[in-house]
This record gives structure tokens, C-alpha cells and sequence, in this order.
């Protein structure tokens, strides 16, 4: 037995030996070796050795050869029901052999993988323990989060000199939760999401409204370049020049004029986006110049280039 004043002192320092040996292994060999000579620990005192040393089990790093030896450690802790449920709260709050290992966070799962009738009864013990604030604090929360499971613990604990104070808190937060469903954070996720969904929908709107708005404008540019008439040069719309009933040709050659370029929007159009200036021209009314720098223009301004050249024949309107 050594320097160990007990058989549960030695298999303690025992288990904590074996698992460094596997974090501290160079070799496959070595790794090897130490998972088999933790393997054989549970084999034989899993049942028997103190919980503090199959605790030291939990911090083993998680690979494909410590998997199952850290499974079966959870449920041997586990089998042992609610006298272990003080020493895993006091791991989930740090107190390990390797407090930065993953011990905590196993210890934790050990804890939820108790029935709910085994951990009610594990943390109230725990509330009459001699343990500090910070884990009876930690043993309400556990307790409070079971609900109404946990009641009947609670009650019979509210006498105990140690635990009855703790009990009663649990007992009112409790019943505060059955009180007003949605107490503790829920309504206040609720809200939260509402807002977020609000904020999606305006973002989306004005996105929505300008896509519609700029598909108005492509419309209204489209029924501006209407066909060529019968002498093949470009006329505009008649609800662009204003006067659907002036049959006067001069009128309509006047608005042409006018229009060559840059048409105007007709009567009750939407607004559009600005279309880009046409290029450089020799006088009004004329072509543009040739071969212009198509990357300048907007999609409308090439549609009527592209319309005026079919079906007018390259011919400039006229004046």
C-alpha cells in the first residue's frame, strides 16, 4: 500500500496514475498499455473503489480507444445513485483532478443520466450537506430545474437546520415557474424573436418595393419605344406625348423631337430609376454617334438602340 493510509487512498492515487499515463503516452504502445490497465480497474473495482477514483476516469481525452472506458465509468457512477450526486456537482463546479479536462462537463451528463426521482433526492442531501454556497446554489438550480418532481424532497427537508432554508428557496422558485408559465428567460426569447422577425420584415420590404419600382421603370421605358410607324421612323407613344386624341402630324413630330434620347415617362408611371445620359450628340434630334460604349447605359437605353435598329431600319427619327 505504500505511502497510502488506505486501500480507498491507494486505488484513488491509483485510477489518477493510469490516466495520466494515457494523456502523457508518446506511444501507441504506451497508449495502448494504459487503456488496458484502466479496462482491468473497472473490471475489478468499479464496484468497489470510491467514487473519487473513478472520477479521475472522466478527465481521459475522448478518443476512439477511451470511448468506452469513459461510457462505462459514467454508468458505474451512475449505478450508484444519489450518494455520488454531491461529488459530481462539486466536479460540474471544478472540483476534478483535472480541473481544465473535460471532467466537468462529464460529470454533468453523469448527473442527467440519473432518474429524476434519484437526482431530487441526491441534491437535496446536498442542501443538508456541509458543503459551501456556491454548491447548495448550484443544488437549488438543479432542483428548481426538475420542477415539481422535486417537491416532495423539498418538503420533507424544509425542518433540516442546514438544508430547510435552501429548501424553501427552491420551493418558491418553483412554484413561481408553475405560477407564471414562462418565467425565466422564455418570454423574454419570445419578445426577442419577435423583434428579430420585425426587423427581417421591414429589411425585406423596401428591398421588395424597389425591385417592384424598378421593374415599373423597365415598363414604362418599354411602352415608350413602341414599333417604328409606316415611314419607318420612331414614333413615341401617344400617352407619352399627353394628347391621345391630336391626330396633328406635326404635334406628334414635335414630341418626337423632343423625345429623341431620353423619352419622357408616360402619364402615371411609377417612379424609375434615373437612366444614364445618352451619348454625345451632333444636334438635337439626331442619331447617336456610332458605336457607343454599351458598358455606359442602363438595360433600357440598350433595348431602344437595339429596337430602333430592327425595326426602323438604323434611319433617324425625325426632326
Amino acid at each position: 500500500m505504500g505511502s497510502y493510509r488506505s486501500d480507498d487512498e491507494a486505488l484513488i492515487g491509483l485510477a489518477r496514475q493510469l490516466t495520466d499515463a494515457y494523456g502523457e503516452a508518446r506511444t501507441r504502445e504506451d497508449q495502448d498499455y494504459a487503456c488496458e490497465s484502466i479496462d482491468q480497474f473497472l473490471s475489478e473495482f468499479k464496484r468497489s473503489a470510491p467514487s473519487e477514483a473513478l472520477l479521475a476516469f472522466l478527465g481521459l481525452p475522448l478518443t476512439a480507444e477511451t470511448y468506452p472506458l469513459v461510457d462505462e465509468t459514467q454508468m458505474a457512477l451512475a449505478a450508484r445513485g444519489p450518494a455520488v450526486v454531491g461529488l459530481l456537482l462539486e466536479a460540474v463546479l471544478g472540483d476534478a483532478y483535472d480541473p481544465d479536462g473535460p471532467a466537468s462537463e462529464r460529470a454533468a451528463e453523469t448527473i442527467d443520466e440519473l432518474p429524476p426521482g434519484e437526482a431530487s433526492l441526491g441534491l437535496t442531501e446536498v442542501l443538508c450537506g456541509r458543503g459551501d454556497d456556491q454548491l447548495k446554489g448550484a443544488a437549488v438550480d438543479g432542483l428548481v430545474a426538475l420542477g415539481g418532481l422535486a417537491e416532495p424532497d423539498l418538503v420533507s427537508t424544509l425542518d433540516d437546520p442546514r438544508g430547510g432554508d435552501w429548501a424553501q428557496a427552491a420551493l418558491e422558485q418553483i412554484r413561481y415557474v408553475q405560477e407564471h408559465p414562462g418565467a425565466g428567460g422564455d418570454e423574454a426569447g419570445a419578445d426577442e424573436d419577435e423583434d428579430e422577425e420585425d426587423e427581417d420584415e421591414e429589411d425585406e420590404e423596401p428591398g421588395d418595393e424597389g425591385a417592384n419600382a424598378g421593374d415599373e421603370g423597365t415598363d414604362a421605358d418599354d411602352d415608350d419605344f413602341t414599333d417604328a410607324g409606316e415611314d419607318g421612323a420612331w414614333q413615341p407613344d401617344a400617352a407619352s406625348v399627353g394628347d391621345e386624341d391630336d391626330s396633328d402630324g406635326a404635334t406628334a413630330n414635335e414630341a418626337a423631337a423632343h423625345s429623341v434620347g431620353r423619352p419622357e415617362e408616360p402619364a402615371g408611371a411609377g417612379p424609375s430609376a434615373p437612366g444614364p445620359e445618352p451619348p454625345g450628340t451632333g444636334a438635337p434630334g439626331s442619331l447617336p454617334a456610332p458605336g457607343p460604349d454599351l458598358g455606359l447605359v442602363d438595360d433600357a437605353y440598350q433595348d431602344f438602340l437595339r429596337r430602333f435598329e430592327q425595326d426602323a431600319g438604323g434611319e433617324a427619327p425625325s426632326p
